[in-house]
């Protein structure tokens, strides 16, 4: 049966969606959003006033306009004025061109995380997605003869972009977390499993200045972290062990791993914790009916092959198991709102 007009639209625009994402790129590496913000509220500038910003002598005016245009259409800055010329047309910000400034100007902007997506390091692995079908295999490791987190301990550029933003997603994430869950009240030691550079915990140890508080990650990563009162930055590996404490945190870390390595995880947690010790975990829960999942949870899903391993996205069912099957019984669940995803709490218990 032949094509419609509409199937054939759909289909080249599915076949040209990695546009969007590099145009906009091209734009963040030029710092045009920055240039834009700095020239005032509500600033409106000319191709050519965004020009005279960049660092080079004679930047191609008709390439740069072309990008304003298509990024204007994307919603990312608004055309305030057309002529017959397109370097006559002035260009400002949309509320959704914030999250791209710099990250001196925005603790919240995203632009580490696009940096980090499309670094092509990270965008290799995604050539080789149809071998994990074919192999079970690992598509980062297919792409560089090392899982991501071996890679990152020899790159430290791909450690500090891969670091980075992990803070964004947890400075997005960590007020809801802290305004929608009061748990972390009657703790005196929380360990942050896979904590990067501490983001979350100082966060939480600001909110509850009595907890002693101590990032775990890799040596590597921890080296990185800032020193901040309250907290102690520990090296380690969690598949070794898990500094002893009355309570863990894990936030987006268990995602990145297959059942077996979580089950190892989370029995190495039951180790560190007292009897009725409390692990918090900090995940995205996938509805029950895959025809149910939000378009980010897919997106999240399909991320996790192309560089984690053997990671997925959980429904609550698959939740519970892994945590029965480590001695932990939960007690509540806490849905965060206001998130672009549905993200839970789960506390448990020791048992």
């Amino acid at each position: 049966m032949a094509m419609g007009a509409s199937e054939v639209q759909q289909a080249v625009q599915n076949i040209y969606s990695f546009v969007p994402t590099l145009v906009l790129k091209s734009a963040i590496l030029l710092n045009i959003p920055d240039i834009i913000a700095n020239a005032g509220p509500n600033a409106s500038l000319t191709v050519a006033q965004v020009a005279e910003k960049l660092p080079a002598k004679t930047p191609n005016l008709h390439c740069l306009s072309r990008i304003l245009k298509y990024l204007s259409f994307r919603g990312i800055f608004v055309q305030t004025q057309t002529g017959e010329n397109p370097r006559d047309a002035r260009y400002s910000l949309t509320d959704s061109a914030k999250r791209f400034y710099v990250r001196k100007n925005n603790p919240t902007s995203l632009v580490p995380l696009l940096l980090m997506l499309t670094q092509p390091v990270l965008m290799a692995p995604w050539q080789h997605l149809h071998e994990c079908v074919l192999q079970d295999c690992n598509a980062f490791e297919k792409a560089h003869g090392k899982d991501l987190w071996a890679y990152e301990k020899d790159d430290p550029a791909v450690n500090d972009l891969f670091n980075n933003s992990m803070s964004t997603i947890t400075i997005l994430l960590i007020g809801k977390i802290l305004s929608g869950y009061d748990g972390f009240k009657d703790v005196k030691i929380l360990v942050d499993v896979g904590g990067g550079k501490g983001t979350a915990l100082a966060h939480i140890v600001k909110a509850y200045p009595h907890i002693h508080g101590i990032n775990f990650d890799l040596p590597h990563v921890v080296q990185t972290a800032p020193s901040v009162p309250g907290i102690e930055n520990v090296g380690g590996s969690m598949f070794d062990s898990i500094p002893s404490t009355d309570a863990i945190f894990f936030k987006n870390v268990l995602t990145d791993w297959d059942d077996e390595s979580c089950i190892k995880i989370l029995q190495n947690c039951h180790k560190a914790l007292p009897k009725s010790g409390r692990l918090i975990l900090a995940e995205i829960m996938t509805a029950e009916d895959s025809n149910s999942y939000e378009s980010n949870e897919i997106v999240f899903d399909l991320v996790m092959i192309a560089l984690a391993n053997g990671g997925k996205e959980r429904s609550k069912q698959e939740w519970m198991k892994l945590l029965q099957i480590s001695n932990f019984s939960v007690e509540k669940i806490v849905a965060l709102s206001g998130l672009p995803s549905k993200f839970k709490i789960i506390e448990a218990v020791k048992v």
